[in-house]
Formats: C-alpha cells, sequence, structure tokens
C-alpha cells in the first residue's frame, strides 16, 4: 500500500508537468503554467570510504529531486517536494540497519518509501514537503510537512527547534522537513511574530512554540520560548555586524518540566564571525557548546548518517569548533575547506571541496571527508571518504 502511494505521487507529479507542456506546445491558454511550477535535478554520486587504502567501501546513489508548486489563487500555494534515491554498493550490502535507517520517517505522517529493498540495492522515495500555505496581508499560515527554520549559523543551529540538520550530510541541501502547522504575523519595521506546532502522542512529545523577531539598528534579534517535548525551553538569537564582519549567536536552554524545581537544565550555544574578503574569498569562524553531552572516548558517532540531531543535541561531544573558508578561482571554477575541531577526543574533521560548472544546468563536485583523532596518545586517521557528484537541473 505505501508503495503504491509513493508511486501514485510520483506519476502525479510528473504526469502534471507533461499535461502543461503539452498545452503549451499546443498553443492552449496557459492556465497550467501561470499556476504551476515545476522543477528539480538529477544527480549521480560514487563514494570511496575507507580507513586504510585496502579496506575501501564503494557506493553509489541516483538521487532525483521534483519539485511541484500550484497556486489557485494569488493568497494560496500547494507544494509537494518528493525525493527518489536508488543506493547500490557495499555499505548498502554490509552495514546492518542500513536499510531501516532510509526508510526512517519521525512525522505524523510515514512518508518514506522503499519500493525496492535487495540485496545490495534500495531504492527509497520520500516525501519531505507536502503543505498548503495561506497569504494575505500580513499573514502567513501553512500546514503539512514543511521546513520551519528559526537557525541562524551556518554549522551549527541551538534555535532551530524543529529542523536540526547534520553538517556532514553535504548532500540533503534541501534540509528536513517537519510535520506541523505554522503561523506568522508581519509587524512594523522588521518585525514579526511566529507560532508553531508539531503535535505528538502527548504533550511531552510535541514542539509548541513562539518566536519574536525584530531589527534594532544593524541587528536583527530573536528571543523564543517553547514547550520542546519533556523540556521547556527558552532562547535567543541574533545577526548583525562588527565593523565590516558579521558576527552572529544562538543559545536555547532546555530544562526538564518533570524536575523544573532542579538545576538540571542544560544549555546549547554557538557563535560565528564571518567575513567577506576584496577577492571574494569568504571566512567563517564558529564555535558550539553543547550541554547535553558528556565528554567523549571516540567519535563513533559522527558521521552524517549515524546521530540523531535535535537543537538540544547538535554534536557527541562539549565543546566543537569550526572554520571554513571558500571562493571561486574562476566564474565557473570553485572550492572551499572546512575544518572541525574536537578538543574531547583532540579530533579533526576536515572537509575539502571542489565545484565545476561544465555547462549550462549541469555542475561536478569533488567532496573529501577525513577524520584525525587521538587514541591511546596516538594520533591518526579514523576515517575518509571520496564523493564524485554530477548533477543536473531542470
Amino acid at each position: 500500500m505505501r508503495s503504491k502511494i509513493a508511486l501514485f505521487i510520483f506519476f502525479f507529479i510528473t504526469a502534471w508537468q507533461g499535461i502543461a507542456q503539452e498545452h503549451e506546445a499546443e498553443g492552449k491558454p496557459s492556465y497550467w503554467k501561470e499556476h504551476t511550477d515545476f522543477g528539480g535535478y538529477v544527480k549521480y554520486m560514487n563514494s570511496n570510504s575507507f580507513t586504510t587504502i585496502d579496506s575501501i567501501y564503494t557506493d553509489n546513489l541516483f538521487h532525483n529531486r521534483l519539485n511541484f508548486q500550484y497556486n489557485p489563487s494569488a493568497n494560496w500555494t500547494v507544494r509537494l517536494e518528493m525525493r527518489n534515491r536508488l543506493f547500490y554498493g557495499e555499505s548498502v550490502k554490509n552495514s546492518p540497519g542500513f536499510s531501516d535507517n532510509i526508510d526512517s520517517d519521525n512525522g505524523i505522517v510515514d512518508m518514506s518509501f522503499n519500493l525496492v529493498d535487495a540485496g545490495s540495492m534500495i531504492f527509497n522515495s520520500t516525501l519531505d514537503r507536502a503543505f498548503v500555505e495561506f497569504n494575505k496581508n500580513k499573514w502567513n499560515i501553512s500546514l503539512g510537512r514543511q521546513r520551519i527554520n528559526w537557525g541562524i549559523n551556518l554549522a551549527w543551529n541551538p534555535n532551530d527547534l524543529y529542523n536540526a540538520y547534520n553538517f556532514t550530510d553535504f548532500d540533503y541541501a534541501e534540509r528536513p522537513g517537519t510535520d506541523g502547522i505554522r503561523i506568522q504575523y508581519y509587524l512594523k519595521s522588521m518585525s514579526k511574530i511566529e507560532l508553531a506546532y508539531k503535535p505528538g502522542d502527548d504533550l511531552d512529545h510535541s514542539i509548541i512554540s513562539a518566536l519574536y523577531r525584530f531589527n534594532v539598528k544593524s541587528y536583527d534579534i530573536q528571543f523564543l520560548a517553547s514547550n520542546f517535548n519533556e523540556d521547556l525551553a527558552i532562547g535567543m538569537g541574533w545577526a548583525g555586524n562588527l565593523g565590516k564582519a558579521g558576527f552572529k549567536g544562538e543559545a536555547t536552554y532546555f530544562h526538564p518540566k518533570a524536575a523544573f524545581a532542579d538545576t538540571s537544565g542544560i544549555l546549547a550555544t554557538s557563535l560565528s564571525v564571518d567575513y567577506t574578503f576584496g577577492s571574494g574569498l569568504y571566512l567563517n569562524i564558529a564555535g558550539l557548546y553543547n550541554g547535553a553531552a558528556k565528554k567523549v572516548s571516540d567519535l563513533s558517532q559522527f558521521g552524517a548518517n549515524t546521530t540523531v540531531l535535535s537543537a538540544k543535541n547538535l554534536m557527541p561531544s562539549q565543546f566543537t569548533f569550526f572554520t571554513q573558508v571558500s571562493g571561486a578561482f574562476s566564474p565557473i571554477f570553485g572550492g572551499g575547506l572546512s575544518l572541525m575541531y574536537i578538543p574531547d577526543v583532540n579530533g579533526v574533521f576536515l572537509n575539502p571541496t571542489l565545484n565545476y560548472s561544465i555547462a549550462q544546468n549541469w555542475d561536478l563536485d569533488a567532496v573529501g571527508q577525513i577524520l584525525f583523532a587521538e587514541s591511546k596518545d596516538k594520533f591518526s586517521n579514523v576515517s575518509n571518504a571520496v564523493f564524485l557528484r554530477i548533477r543536473w537541473s531542470f
């Protein structure tokens, strides 16, 4: 049944676009063109993971995204966005729980479907955006699976109560969504009030939050309060400038409702400074304090697919430091290097990237993920991964 639903959604989106193109080609009134929008991409990515050169795991991923939008009137929008991924290779075959991890869906409605799950091959379809939006005057109301993004910083977002994401998962540019309702009311002077609700089985499995955002001189500032599952949470964030540099920060304090009278709460906070040089070179320096984490002895939880993140627990370590430098070598060729330092284990994560524009709508990327850490008084290479990705957008 779930497989049939996924296939129906896939063919519905593609058939709708086909009808629109057919009407346009025949010179008929372009209702579909005026009221709908369709796009997406197709990517192929090869990855090679290894600790030593004689233990290479080779994997492949075909990734297709379909984005569909329907505007029946000026005030209403319906959006459906779907990601279809075909995994095959050694990690699929040899990693216990790989299939369940790909098929997992934390939403109210399970909209992740493993259509094929056979040995070393998995084909998954996931509907990660499915919502209706009403927009009129100062009001914006959206209901369904959507991205409720309250984060400010690049690497870590303690204010992002609904959609925490993993920086190492670079292939998911759209980032996760959540099932809920969001109400935004715009005030004067670049300020607004937001209410958001992600329902669960009971209050201790639900997120109910309010956010107030306003501007003071050159700073955008926000305050939030939330019933965050089993905790009560309060937080703030800002984005502004220190001279010519950008200065951003987020902090959220979580306190258990069941132990409200004691001091068992935890704080998550991140700060960053970024600067763009005259040459176009971009530099970002950031730090994270994660009060929920105990001091780690290894980095077994570090990676794109091994940790379930939340705003309360963004890294497996208490302290993490980050820097990124990126720029363009030419109009069609660019690159960058990101580095994370984890003092708990004297760990270093390196993330070099290269990107090349082959032609209009065609891009080629090379990405590395290299991890070093200290173990038994020895600093050594823990893991490596090299990714080569080609993308066609439409």
